[in-house]
């Protein structure tokens, strides 16, 4: 609960001894070098790559590559998100300043065009002078998305209290973007937005992307720790992202018998699935195995599953388990997220990873409304997402009901 949440945080800081506040203290108290080295490992962790082809991570050159970094949050405290206040220059870091810093140590040179920072009203001649820009680079990077800061509120396209009837991205960033690439020059795709965007357009045609939430004061440092490979992005999607409205409601856990029918025009899968989030490295998964393969009273069974980094980087998996309930007195869905685990796996390295499963696990209200356990076979799903492809099985029996 929400405000479970603020409660404990107020308890935490003490106002409920001392509501009072001495403003004296509150460099001492914000803004510290632990709350910076956690905003910053957040944003590192946060961050999903939805797509690379090979071009990321961007390598280290000798040879002055050039950088063209562009686009309507890409310079900007958007990636703050809604409900901040305008912060001191030196408190953020955009992904521009990020990009700069850290490419200029790789022997990049890197340049920066505002191609204009309302989303409602990116201008045509700015786009084409942004495509004049970028034909002279090696990459391009282009920062879209959405604008969530209500201090600019006639230009917010998102956030609390700010509807969309669509998904897509906003006015003419795809027309930026698609002006940027018909020069030639690679594209890379950062994303910053408070919910997801739906463009299939983007997966089709640019050879990266990568989605960064809205990382916070750091967060233009953690992009481009990314993109030039000093981390290993390991973020997964905690919701599935549609293709389109017209797919809503999208979601993983549906029923066995949502998205049996084909579109006319589309296809009945998502975009990207629930859980789904790419490596620079590889990962494998053995098959799931069970300490026992029936589960009845009190007991706990123990799922384990190897996981192994077959790749040339380090890295960090988030190893997933879902279960599903194959025959029930009332529907439920066909799969549900019940454990996840992040595990660090170098090159090369294999590890046993393991989850607890109990009656409380696969518990739910029966037909009855009763809390229970019923009887029957369950499916049991390890794997790197949601997504059918991404997972190995094996069944879980429940002989006799159990009741909670």
């Amino acid at each position: 609960m929400l405000a479970d949440k603020i409660l404990t945080a107020k308890f935490r800081l003490g106002l409920f001894e001392n509501r009072f506040v001495d403003l004296e203290k509150k460099k001492e108290l914000l803004f510290t070098e632990e709350h910076k080295a956690t905003a910053l490992e957040s944003a590192r962790k946060g961050i999903v790559l939805l797509k690379n082809n090979g071009i990321l991570p961007l390598q280290k050159t000798t040879s002055k590559k050039k950088i063209f970094v562009t686009g309507p949050n890409a310079n900007n405290q958007s990636i703050l998100g809604d409900w901040h206040a305008v912060q001191p220059d030196e408190n953020v870091t955009t992904i521009y300043e990020g990009i700069k810093t850290l490419g200029e140590t790789k022997g990049y040179a890197v340049n920066f065009f505002n191609s204009g920072e309302n989303i409602r009203n990116i201008k045509s001649s700015k786009i084409k002078e942004a495509a004049k820009k970028a034909r002279n680079a090696d990459y391009a990077i282009v920062v879209v998305g959405d604008n969530s800061m209500r201090y600019k509120w006639k230009n917010k396209t998102a956030g609390e209290n700010m509807g969309r009837a669509n998904l897509d991205l906003f006015g003419k960033q795809l027309d930026l973007v698609k002006a940027i690439r018909e020069t030639g020059t690679p594209v890379i795709i950062v994303l910053v937005n408070g919910k997801p965007i739906s463009e299939p357009w983007l997966q089709d045609n640019i050879p990266a992307i990568v989605e960064a939430w809205e990382p916070g004061n750091l967060g233009g440092q953690a992009v481009a720790e990314v993109l030039f490979g000093e981390v290993n992005p390991s973020g997964k999607l905690p919701l599935t992202i549609a293709r389109s409205v017209g797919q809503l409601r999208m979601i993983y856990n549906h029923k066995p018998s949502a998205y049996f029918h084909k579109y006319a025009d589309e296809s009945k899968t998502p975009l990207y699935p629930f859980g789904f989030g790419l490596s620079y490295t590889n990962y494998t998964y053995g098959k799931p195995t069970l300490s026992n393969g029936s589960l009845s009273g009190n007991e706990k069974i123990t799922v384990s599953v190897e996981v192994s980094n077959t790749g040339e980087f380090d890295g960090e998996e988030i190893v997933q388990l879902y279960i599903r309930d194959n025959v029930s007195s009332a529907t439920r869905p066909v799969k549900e997220l019940k454990e996840y685990q992040r595990v660090v796996l170098n090159t090369g390295e294999t590890k046993t990873v393991e989850f607890t499963l109990d009656a409380g696990s696969l518990a739910f209200y029966d037909i009855n409304m009763e809390y229970c356990v019923e009887p029957g076979e369950f499916t049991i799903m390890t794997g790197s997402s949601s997504a059918r492809k991404d997972l190995k099985t094996t069944t879980l029996t429940v002989n006799d009901k159990i009741e909670l």
